[in-house]
């Protein structure tokens, strides 16, 4: 037998074999259960296998409204009103025009959204008794409070978190705590301090800090997030640290110059497994490596080091609260322009508001760098940010066009439901297939009527005017999605009737 002829034999039983064990491995791909439950794009859960497409991360529209103005300090909480909890620093009932509240009153019926300007996380908690509905933590000083009605608090603990945990300002930071419906535990997202070693020309800068605080003269700290779980909301273990500014952050003469400020973490309520972080990052003025003059800012009379830089929100999302997605770690929300309110400082509100289709989220801007200035304090503003339903992040294709497959997945519903941005030139096309990659009669590509001049959070899919998927509920099935001429994709579910 001629060579040639040997070889396109053994060729074409490569082909056969690497084939044989892709449909292996998709036939062998973990099913995932979805139900009826929403998906949102955060990573590459549902992007099995993908063409010119990827994950982009959509900015909010910042409305650069001066919501409220003055002695806000940075922390602060936004809260749905109800009749129970009476405990409001502010109210508004449009979400624009905001308005001093105290006393203990109830809020009134028409106000949609209730503001907590303090340095304690407030959280209501599933699992605790009616007199104990309301729960405080307050990281700083290592407590956790309860209360029926968010007046009248009773303390249950005065050492939630180990006393090792509290190092110097270990804690001094809007820290959060909640409980994850999905693990059925509490969680506390708590500032670590965690240490690092400088060169030996930097040593004369951070010697005396060093060696008070952090164990040696060569050693600094910078702000990091750390993550532990319980049980007990009362009893917390000594966090670990999930997420720190790494090689890729900013570092100039062997020293780390960024922070990651105040854990915001959010369980996101309007999706199966999703978890955003806003976080604030806070890069240093130091005068080794900006032409800055530092003489105007404060400086630890103890320490001889400085507390001073800018800050702007970073997104960041996760399966599990543990492995934080950074994305292009571009701001989220950006700086504002120089001399306005949140020119050069801003903390992110916890919270967030869903309204018809967007979601409402709130900031507070400085129009000076982080010093403690008092005057700075006085002109502190509470501003909001505006975007869609699930708009944090969507897959997007190149503008010709590009298309992925889901892994298997198992749904409940009889109707597939987008949330899908075509604008005028956008279109897009959905198949269903079953667990080995063929397309279910009747749910081809071709069949599928194109998607277009979209802009809708529930689009319902339809292969020749047929929505109806009844028949597929509870099989295992892939989802292959085709996007062109920019398109953006943010979310899909199952529906039930």
């Amino acid at each position: 037998m001629p060579f040639q002829s040997i070889a396109r034999i053994i060729f074409s039983c490569i082909l056969a074999a690497v084939f044989m064990s892709c449909l292996s491995t998709a036939a062998s791909a973990e099913t995932i259960d979805i139900g009826d439950r929403n998906q949102i794009f955060i990573d590459g859960r549902y992007l099995e296998s993908l063409k010119n497409v990827r994950i982009e991360v959509c900015r909010p529209i910042k409305t650069n409204e001066k919501c409220l103005v003055g002695n806000l300090g940075g922390y602060s909480s936004i809260v749905e009103p109800n009749e129970k909890f009476l405990w409001y620093n502010a109210l508004t009932k449009d979400g624009m025009n905001w308005r001093r509240w105290g006393g203990g009153k109830p809020a009134e019926t028409d106000d949609v959204l209730g503001a907590i300007f303090s340095g304690g996380c407030v959280f209501e908690d599933p699992k605790a008794p009616p007199s104990e509905r309301y729960k405080l933590f307050d990281g700083l000083h290592n407590t956790m409070q309860a209360s029926s009605d968010g007046i009248h608090w009773k303390m249950l603990s005065k050492t939630v978190f180990p006393s090792q945990a509290r190092y110097p300002h270990g804690m001094d930071s809007h820290n959060i705590c909640f409980y994850d419906k999905r693990i059925d535990k509490y969680v506390a997202y708590v500032r670590v301090n965690k240490v690092y070693e400088c060169p030996p020309e930097r040593v004369p800068y951070y010697k005396t800090i060093g060696k008070q605080r952090y164990g040696g003269e060569n050693k600094y700290a910078r702000r990091t997030i750390g993550r532990a779980v319980s049980d007990d909301p009362t009893k917390f273990p000594m966090p670990e640290v999930v997420l720190e500014p790494d090689d890729k952050d900013p570092i100039f003469g062997g020293v780390k110059v960024m922070d990651f400020y105040c854990p915001q973490v959010v369980q996101y309520p309007y999706a199966q497994d999703a978890y955003f972080l806003f976080n604030c990052r806070y890069r240093s003025y130091e005068d080794w490596y900006l032409t800055i003059d530092m003489s105007k800012y404060p400086k630890s009379p103890t320490h001889h080091t400085y507390n001073c830089g800018v800050e702007d929100i970073e997104l960041d999302a996760s399966r599990d609260g543990v492995k934080w997605q950074r994305y292009d770690r571009n701001p989220w929300i950006a700086s504002g322009k120089p001399g306005s309110f949140d020119s050069l400082n801003m903390y992110m509100t916890r919270g967030m508001h869903l309204i018809g289709d967007e979601i409402w989220m709130y900031y507070i801007g400085f129009d000076d760098p982080h010093t403690g200035n008092k005057e700075a304090v006085k002109r502190a503003t509470l501003s909001r940010v505006v975007l869609r339903k699930d708009g944090f992040t969507c897959v997007e294709a190149d503008y010709a066009g590009g298309e992925f497959t889901t892994p298997p997945l198992k749904f409940e519903g009889k109707t597939l439901q987008l949330n899908i941005e075509t604008s005028a030139m956008g279109l897009a096309r959905v198949e269903i297939q079953d667990e080995s990659g063929k397309p279910f009669p009747g749910f081809t590509m071709d069949d599928c009527d194109r998607i277009h001049t979209a802009n809708s959070t529930s689009w319902t899919v339809t292969w020749r005017k047929n929505s109806d998927l009844s028949k597929l509920a509870g099989k295992t099935v892939r989802l292959r999605f085709e996007l062109q001429f920019g398109t953006k994709l943010y979310a899909f579910r199952f529906a039930k009737p």
